[in-house]
């Protein structure tokens, strides 16, 4: 160990002397190699004190240097900057800081291309760009020139162009990665010649290479943004990346990286549990608009767990009252809705947001109003202590022509399911001019806007009684007559299951109709007739078809009108309770005289044997009609 300390410390002495020397000889100073190189080695704590304060001669030296030097980023004059290429030792470097600084000055309408283009020295820079030595250039710098060299009108075909974007495809393989990212980004549009193509593919290439570097959470997300590019393997090891990384990205970068999922639709639900998971478990280090981001790619991705949306929102309840940003409010609003997940103290807040600013004055945008109408009506909350807000709302709500009829459907089904639709709204919608062209006109026309004008047809009549405007005559109108929505697979799953039991109670076509059009805007399940002990009368006899139709004979008295109605998952909010649109289907049954058994998804076990399920339909009949009796007598 001495040997080699010794052996050390004199390399060191040695060292310090040849720094020494180089530096005399620039100087024009004299020096004796022997004399001092004795004197040196008899002292070395002198030698390194020496080093020392050389080190910090030549520091200062190069500080004052660079000083005196401008840097031709700053030059704002054509002159000053060819004339600053007339150098013998121009470094490539500074070429590319005079061709970027040159690019500025063109882009500024300051020089032309007759400027430049012929100048000896600009074509000295040109030269120098399609030497070798264009390798010792940073990459960012190359794809700055790249940029300037497009700027300056210089063909993508020349040798200059080219000589810098092979020089960057060769560096696509040692550059750190994060600039390899961006490559991608730059050379995605510009696939116009061999040598770009070549480019572009070895950056691609060079990313699915060295995937495993890959750990900075941004850059997780440039990636999926180009997701599209990459091969399916490639894109399957970088989720992995991610979900091995997880515990080492920060919650912020978690929520972009969530965000981006949204918008490309990836629906990977092993790393969105795990994503979800510790975004939640750092939810008190998220902003409003993280989490409003998060709960839009939650709606993207149709990822519909309770115990996130619980702990986003939670969080999200201590946000609301400090921020500034009515589209903010309106993407979390929007969120929900569509999620349909109620979480009243959200949805309050939000409410009492929007009415501390109207009592400051601030008036509220169409959007706004839309958009909070919808939302309540979707997720069926009405809530009392903000009547007032609805009344504004409604009050203030008028239809405007350049607004598209469907929103103008949405806004006024919204009201009427809410109770605040006024005549002159249900009016505009009931009138013929406007049914008229959103049901015959094949670009407005879907199955869901004829059902929403349904709905409010048969409200204005079964809903609304002071109501004297027009009306639709539905069972006259053929088109109306027989449109059903499509049910989703598991809706039809639940309603054959229900429909297999409920069969022996009440066998088909006698005493059970199925898959009834009420002509209301929605469809039943079933239709029967029964008295208040549950015994099966004709129904073909009995039904009136929810009031469309006169029956054949009078119901008998103790008799009931009965609709059999399932709801789905997608009928149903998140953590229980109905939709809007499932309620206010209910609504318009009891108002045309039926009482509705509903038969909920969640308290259905399909699995169960067929007798069980005819018990638990049995008992559950019976139960609704024993309330029903109580309440006769």
């Amino acid at each position: 160990l001495i040997h080699f300390y010794k052996r050390g410390k004199y390399f060191v002495v040695i060292n310090t002397f040849r720094k020494m020397l180089r530096f005399a000889t620039k100087q024009g100073l004299s020096v004796l190699r022997r004399p001092v190189l004795c004197s040196v080695a008899q002292t070395p704590t002198l030698a390194i004190d020496c080093e020392k304060n050389f080190c910090t001669e030549v520091a200062t030296n190069n500080i004052a240097t660079s000083e005196t030097l401008e840097s031709p980023l700053n030059v704002l004059d054509l002159g000053t900057l060819l004339k600053s290429a007339e150098k013998t030792n121009l470094q490539t470097s500074k070429a590319c800081e005079i061709v970027i600084a040159i690019a500025n000055l063109k882009k500024d309408s300051k020089v032309s291309e007759a400027d430049y283009l012929q100048d000896e020295n600009f074509l000295k820079i040109m030269k120098l760009l399609e030497s070798s030595y264009t390798s010792k250039v940073e990459p960012m710098a190359l794809i700055s020139s790249l940029k300037a060299l497009g700027e300056l009108g210089i063909n993508n075909e020349s040798f200059s162009v080219k000589n810098l974007e092979s020089t960057l495809t060769w560096s696509t393989r040692s550059c750190p990665i994060k600039e390899v990212v961006m490559l991608l980004s730059f050379t995605l549009n510009r696939r116009n010649t061999e040598s770009q193509n070549i480019l572009y593919n070895e950056v691609v290439k060079s990313l699915e290479r060295r995937w495993v570097e890959l750990k900075d959470g941004k850059l997780f997300v440039s990636l999926l943004h180009y997701v599209e590019l990459f091969s399916p393997q490639f894109v399957a090891k970088l989720e992995d990346r991610i979900a091995d990384l997880m515990e080492e990205i920060s919650p912020g970068d978690l929520a972009l990286i969530l965000a981006e999922l949204g918008r490309k639709r990836r629906r990977n639900v092993p790393l969105l549990k795990s994503l979800t998971f510790y975004l939640t478990k750092h939810r008190n280090m998220l902003d409003i608009k993280q989490i409003s981001d998060s709960l839009f790619a939650l709606n993207q991705l149709s990822y519909k767990d309770h115990d996130t949306l619980e702990r986003l929102c939670s969080q999200l309840e201590n946000h609301i009252q400090d921020t500034e940003s009515s589209p903010l409010l309106r993407s979390i609003l929007t969120s929900l809705g569509q999620l349909k997940y109620l979480h009243t103290p959200v949805v309050d807040r939000i409410m009492a947001w929007y009415q501390a600013r109207l009592d400051n004055n601030i008036p509220m945008t169409m959007k706004d109003m839309t958009t909070l109408l919808i939302t309540c009506a979707t997720l069926n909350h009405n809530p009392v202590q903000h009547s007032s807000l609805l009344e504004h709302i409604s009050q203030h709500l008028t239809q405007d022509l350049a607004q598209p009829d469907q929103v103008w459907l949405d806004t006024v089904w919204s009201l009427t399911l809410l109770g605040r639709a006024s005549p002159l709204h249900l009016e505009s919608v009931l009138s013929p001019a406007f049914h008229t062209s959103l049901l015959y006109n094949t670009s407005n026309k879907t199955v869901g806007s004829t059902l929403k004008l349904l709905n409010i047809n048969a409200a204005a009549k079964l809903l609304y009684p002071a109501y004297q405007g027009p009306t639709i005559k539905v069972a006259e109108d053929a088109l109306l007559k027989d449109i059903k929505v499509s049910p989703s697979l598991a809706k039809v799953q639940l309603t054959q299951s229900v429909m297999e039991a409920f069969s022996t109670l009440f066998p088909p076509p006698r005493l059970l109709r199925t898959n009834v059009n009420t002509l209301l805007g929605c469809v039943a399940e079933g239709e029967f007739v029964c008295d208040t002990s549950g015994k099966p009368l004709l129904v073909q006899d009995l039904s009136d078809n929810f009031g469309s139709a006169e029956p054949v004979k009078p119901l008998p008295p103790n008799a009931h009108r009965m609709a059999l109605v399932t709801a789905s998952f997608q009928d149903c909010l998140i953590g229980g309770g109905l939709t809007g649109l499932t309620a206010l289907n209910i609504r318009l049954m009891e108002a045309a005289g039926y009482r509705v058994f509903l038969v909920r998804w969640s308290d259905w076990q399909p699995a169960s044997k067929l007798v069980a399920r005819v018990k638990m339909l049995d008992g559950r009949l019976k139960q609704v009609l024993g309330v029903e009796a109580e309440r006769l007598t």
